[in-house]
């Protein structure tokens, strides 16, 4: 008998979990830099395109001690980055686009005034699928700048501050913080990446 309370309570547990537990697609378009290498850089403008799991902490979220509920937000995106940098001689244009995964927390509010408002938090993670540099080459007195090696893996910290328009529809801003650097062979400074964004995330159920 305990068994099969077990398994009915396992059951049960997995319908909660299966009608709790939303997925969609995110986009955004965002200002990207790096830091510190380029003279006279202007951020990129470029999208940023992925998927999204919603998944709940407690299955008793809407207690009313309690004015957030709280979430993981796993995304995958394929993001657009880089910079411009605009001098004498031409434009010079650094493209880099990554394969991301980013792990949130997701703190949403609902009670008061700020019941449709949330804010996420977490680490990402990108790799390098496409490193491209257009424009002319500018050689320095005092050597090459360190660019002609870009890392491919890069980490950062990301977070979000968001506003719930509909049960399928949510808008945010965006801002990811490097935390390891674009040009290994640059010493001078940190070549952090650095990105602000405004997008929109669908839910499909």
């Amino acid at each position: 008998m305990k068994k099969l309370y077990l398994v009915l309570l396992l059951f049960f547990s997995m319908m909660t979990f299966s009608q709790e537990f939303k997925w969609g697609m995110t986009g955004n378009v965002h200002s990207s830099s790096i830091e510190g290498i380029h003279d006279f850089s202007r951020g990129r403008i470029a999208p940023s395109l992925g998927v999204f799991a919603e998944i709940p902490l407690e299955s008793f979220q809407r207690s009313i001690y309690s004015p957030l509920r709280y979430y993981i937000f796993p995304v995958v995106e394929y993001s657009m980055e880089g910079e411009k940098t605009i001098l004498e001689q031409g434009r010079q244009y650094y493209r880099n686009d990554f394969v991301a995964i980013a792990l949130y927390g997701k703190f949403h509010f609902y009670r008061g005034f700020f019941e449709n408002f949330y804010f996420m938090v977490g680490p990402r993670a990108a790799y390098a699928v496409s490193v491209d540099f257009k424009g002319p080459v500018i050689n320095y007195e005092s050597g090459p700048l360190g660019d002609d090696v870009t890392k491919k893996w890069s980490f950062s910290a990301s977070t979000a501050f968001g506003y719930v328009i509909s049960d399928k529809l949510e808008m945010y801003v965006r801002f990811d913080q490097g935390l390891t650097k674009v040009y290994p062979n640059y010493d001078y400074r940190k070549t952090w990446n650095r990105l602000l964004g405004i997008g929109v995330s669908y839910y499909f159920n």
